[in-house]
């Protein structure tokens, strides 16, 4: 009996102990995450080991866990697990937080800061390992917000967003991207659309997109875009901004800017054309300038058009303005001791009480002024008399002409070239009463041999312009006596052309008809020989004889035969020899008509053989 109470204690003893282990471990088990913490696992053992260089454990490796708990109740072992608690990140509406990745892929080679994952706003630490996080500094920036981040996988560090007051104006500089190309000072804009080259391009939103910006191609350097007046959640890490006055050109004033944007300009560009003092009117006016500004707003030089008057928003790495003064300028050369000189100072002793904001009016002005301060002139006249001569010069430069004084600054190209004088007065001069009488008589007489010579100069000429005069009035009547007799003699030539033409042409006309006679008498005479020599010639005429009667030639019978009756009466024969004349004679026995004189040759010796036949 007493070992079975013994056995039973022992069992309740163990029964207890265990219940109270088991209490024990739920106990240290449960882990409670309130609302403003952010939980983050802690493997120890019963898994595999983590990869060299990993340091933060994921899908149930030992170590540290990249997923986070929200808040809430809940129960790991605890040999095998243990919880870190942290604060949730709050980021105030006017800071960004920047992000440095503990573990994730190395930065690729000439790469500062690591590419924007899909990880919920590094709130997923397991996504942003699994999508190929890099590590150290982000892209990707936090904005206002409260956010559950694993501060064992990423060092997070608030900084304030970037403010940019009116009145001023942003210039950033970009950390990383591509290399700037060479021969460039300012970075080329990043493309703001998709191309062949950068298929996610988009826009970058005053580079507060810093992944848009990289995945435009943007470069490395100054920035040719600037930020105006206003906040803005840029990444510091990626961007530099430096604020910076704006620009201000004042009445009365033009500003020449010089443009810091795209190549530099080549040697043969920059090259002046060589200016003599012969002068070349083929040339330009500002040929030994013109070569050095561009109209084209993206590329490096002098812009050759200028800046009104106003307020610009100017980049002043991408650009450095020149103020040049266009209103009227006055130089003196005076004795400033004596009461009734002008001024010599082109401003105000005293200086203005807004001059402290244009420092440019201070500065170049003071070296300005002393180039116009002048003493008064001394001049020696002919007669070595020494005069005293107060001069007062106005100059003014015009807006179109202000880049010409910028890029080429000498002395005497701007007197040459650049700059207009409007007046040159001279105010006083001091003279000898004296000596006025007997210069104005030189004068008078030097001014009237002057004037004697130009009348008999004018009278020359005028008896010059008389006789072209004359010359150009009979010049109607030479013209054309030269042309008539021009048209004679072509008259003259063409009547004997014509003449040589109509005997030439009767020339050839009878070579040729008595050819064809000649021929044909040749041909007949060939033709009686061949006829001798066969028949023989008695034989040949009898036949030419026969033919001669046959054609009518010769007559063997009488046309009309008068015979006289038995009775001895004539009456009826005379009757009959009548009507035998009608009947032979063509025309009933009237008179044959004179032949007409033929037009050609050929015809009048036809209608000679029609009438003799």
């Amino acid at each position: 009996m007493v070992e079975i109470t013994d056995i039973t204690q022992g069992v309740v003893l163990v029964g207890l102990v265990a219940l109270f282990t088991g209490l024990v471990i739920l106990l240290k088990g449960l882990y409670l995450i309130r609302a403003g913490e952010v939980g983050v696992l802690v493997k120890r053992l019963g898994g595999r080991k983590m990869p060299p260089g990993q340091v933060i454990a994921r899908h149930g490796e030992i170590g540290t866990q990249a997923a986070t708990l929200v808040p809430g109740l809940y129960w790991r072992m605890p040999v095998v697990w243990s919880m870190r608690r942290s604060r949730v990140l709050q980021v105030a509406e006017n800071e960004i937080a920047t992000v440095e990745a503990i573990d994730g892929r190395p930065l690729p080679k000439g790469r500062l800061l690591g590419d924007e994952v899909e990880c919920n706003q590094f709130q997923d630490g397991e996504a942003f390992l699994d999508n190929g996080g890099f590590k150290g500094p982000q892209v990707a920036i936090i904005r206002p917000g409260t956010y559950r981040i694993n501060p064992f996988l990423f060092s997070v560090a608030k900084q304030p967003a970037t403010e940019v007051a009116s009145g001023k104006v942003g210039v950033v500089t970009a950390q990383d991207g591509q290399p700037l190309p060479p021969k460039f000072i300012v970075a080329p804009q990043p493309e703001g659309a998709p191309s062949a080259s950068h298929p996610s391009a988009r826009s970058h939103n005053f580079f507060q997109d810093g992944q848009a910006f990289l995945d435009s191609g943007g470069f490395r350097g100054p920035q040719l875009d600037t930020l105006q007046p206003g906040r803005y959640y840029v990444n510091p890490t990626l961007f530099q901004v430096q604020v910076d006055d704006v620009a201000e050109v004042p009445p009365g004033f033009v500003a020449v800017l010089r443009s810091n944007i795209g190549e530099e300009l080549d040697q043969a560009d920059i090259q002046p054309v060589p200016v003599t003092d012969s002068p070349d009117f083929d040339q330009t006016i500002h040929a030994a300038v013109e070569r050095l500004l561009v109209p084209e707003r993206n590329r490096r030089g002098i812009w050759r058009n200028p800046v009104a008057p106003g307020k610009y928003n100017l980049n002043r790495v991408a650009f450095t303005a020149y103020m040049v003064p266009t209103s009227a300028i006055m130089v003196d050369w005076a004795r400033s001791e004596r009461p009734d000189a002008p001024s010599l100072s082109r401003r105000p002793a005293e200086p203005r009480a807004d001059e402290s904001d244009y420092p440019y009016l201070t500065e170049q002005g003071e070296k300005g002024l002393s180039f116009f301060r002048f003493g008064q002139l001394l001049v020696t006249s002919k007669d070595g008399f020494k005069l005293e001569v107060d001069v007062r010069m106005v100059i003014r430069i015009l807006p179109e002409n202000a880049a010409f004084v910028i890029a080429h600054r000498a002395r005497v190209q701007f007197a040459k070239y650049y700059v207009e004088a409007q007046n040159l007065l001279i105010s006083y001069i001091a003279v000898d009463p004296t000596l006025l009488a007997t210069q104005t008589n030189k004068e008078i007489a030097i001014q009237q041999q002057t004037q004697y010579e130009q009348q008999a100069t004018a009278e020359q000429r005028r008896i010059a312009v008389q006789e072209m005069t004359a010359r150009a009035n009979l010049q109607p009547r030479v013209v054309e006596a030269s042309y008539q007799v021009q048209i004679n003699e072509n008259l003259a030539k063409a009547a004997i052309k014509q003449a040589e033409g109509v005997r030439d042409s009767t020339r050839i006309q009878a070579d040729g008809n008595a050819a064809a006679i000649r021929m044909v008498g040749q041909a007949q005479a060939d033709a009686y020989h061949a006829q001798a020599d066969v028949l023989g010639s008695d034989r040949v005429a009898l036949v030419k004889v026969m033919e001669e009667v046959r054609d009518g030639k010769i007559r063997v019978t009488p046309d009309t035969l008068v015979t006289s009756g038995a009775d001895g009466s004539g009456a009826g024969t005379l009757l009959t020899a009548f009507l035998a004349k009608l009947l032979t004679q063509p025309n009933g026995g009237t008179p044959a008509q004179p032949a007409k004189r033929a037009e050609h040759s050929d015809d009048a010796s036809d209608t000679t053989k029609e009438e003799q036949t």
